[in-house]
């Protein structure tokens, strides 16, 4: 008996893993992907790029904003791109992947994204359970698995039930963050300058390009995701709709929840530089406030976290991990839980590196597709390609290899500083555009025989 085909209903688990969308599932309106993003966006993980930029780089509201919206606008204008992607093709993001990189080649982007699935998903979780703490006086395992049995709940049941909990939660959380504005943007103490006594200060103009970093780096982690939530509308979806839809919804919710953690950290900077950043949140005015904010956190929380699981579940099954979606789900909330619960005392640092990390090979990875869809088969691909094994390794795994490489003496963070970072200090860490132009440039130069053979 054949199964019967996925639409719009939302209490049924999706059957569909990462094979391709065809037409007669093809369901959905542009407009659910501003929502989704939105709603993915508006939440405490969000607001603390923005705080970090403040407590580890000592920037002023000023600087760290200007920072800020210049990361945003490099990443959103990728996310928006890749984000064509899924209406044109019916494909998950890292499925897509395998055109540039050959069937295995794609494994070692497909791995990393997996477990950037499970370690965002430990960020996010980390601070809702942070939040449940506050509001509900438990031990800090407790709020945890609350939080993690929900989140993969959701993931579970996948596409559908997504775009819904993130249309109706956006509206919520919305409401609750325009209430912290009023209170944060009305205290912030706009002329205070720059602080050479932050932990990680490396003057004005290098703590600038870290906030840029900062912000492009928090919305790569989302680029391998894109055409996940996309892949289900109709092919005639218009490719500009749906790029302004994810462009737009990421900028505005993104500037406007960063810029708030900028202004939480000078509002508060006892409580900003705590390992637990829900605090800022549960000392706001008036008092009834910062319990409100903290149920928006744990809802916030969700809205992430169930992209997280659910693009983490599809990354696992392209690199052929044996299970059906729904059983990597439960494995991805389950590492992450893990993970989680290992790390949650030491938030800001971590979760700087873990940003910056990802932004390291997420650059380059990004420039590989990109050139492959728009320059080299410029959006025309048979979709078979996707899944056949004989492809081994493309040009494209090569041109990231090499790119990553290129960028090594460009990282400048706690873990591992570069001899040209360590020399030029001022500069920030301008691995991230090291590794995007080299691996461009690249993978054109070694595909571009491609481009009169095209399939």
């Amino acid at each position: 008996m054949s199964t019967p085909v996925y639409r719009d209903e939302v209490v049924r688990i999706e059957p569909k893993g990462i094979e391709h969308v065809i037409a007669q599932e093809r369901h959905g309106k542009v407009s659910s992907v501003f929502t989704l993003w939105f709603g993915a966006n508006v939440e405490l993980a969000t607001l603390t790029t923005g705080t970090a930029a403040v407590t580890l780089f000592g920037l002023s509201f000023w600087q760290a904003a200007f920072g800020l919206v210049i990361g945003n606008i490099l990443g959103v204008i990728l996310l928006g791109l890749l984000s064509t992607y899924g209406p044109k093709l019916g494909v998950p993001q890292m499925v897509q992947s395998r055109s540039a990189f050959g069937f295995f080649g794609n494994f070692a982007p497909g791995t990393l994204t997996a477990l950037a699935g499970v370690m965002w998903f430990a960020v996010n979780t980390v601070l809702g359970a942070f939040a449940f703490e506050e509001l509900f006086h438990t031990e800090f395992f407790l709020a945890l698995l609350v939080m993690v049995v929900i989140q993969v709940v959701v993931a579970v049941y996948g596409y559908n039930m997504i775009h819904l909990v993130e249309r109706w939660l956006a509206l919520v959380l919305t409401l609750v963050f325009i209430g912290v504005s009023l209170y944060a943007f009305t205290h912030v103490h706009y002329h205070i300058g720059y602080n050479p006594k932050a932990p990680v200060a490396i003057g004005v103009g290098g703590g600038v390009v870290e906030a840029v970093g900062l912000a492009f780096s928090y919305l790569m982690g989302w680029t391998v995701y894109a055409s996940d939530y996309t892949r289900y509308l109709p092919e005639k979806t218009s490719a500009g709709s749906v790029f302004w839809n994810a462009s737009l919804s990421n900028f505005i919710a993104c500037v406007w929840l960063e810029l708030l953690g900028v202004g939480l950290a000078l509002v508060l900077p006892v409580y900003a530089q705590n390992s637990n950043p829900t605090l800022m949140l549960d000392h706001i005015h008036p008092g009834w406030l910062g319990p409100v904010a903290l149920v928006a956190v744990l809802l916030g929380t969700l809205t992430a976290n169930v992209l997280n699981i659910y693009s983490g579940s599809l990354s696992s099954l392209v690199i052929n991990i044996p299970l059906k979606r729904w059983m990597a789900a439960v494995m991805v909330g389950v590492l992450g839980g893990i993970l989680a619960y290992v790390g949650h005392n030491s938030y800001y640092v971590g979760f700087q590196n873990f940003l910056f990390l990802l932004g390291y090979w997420l650059a380059p990875w990004s420039a590989v597709v990109l050139v492959d869809y728009f320059f080299i088969f410029r959006g025309s691909y048979q979709t078979d390609t996707f899944y056949d094994p004989r492809r081994v390794l493309q040009p494209g795994f090569w041109a990231w290899v090499l790119a990553i490489i290129a960028s090594v003496p460009f990282f400048n963070q706690t873990l591992y500083v570069g001899p040209f970072a360590e020399h030029f200090p001022q500069f920030g860490d301008l691995s991230y555009y090291v590794g995007f132009v080299v691996a461009g440039v690249l993978y054109w130069v070694l595909a571009r025989r491609r481009i009169v053979a095209r399939p």
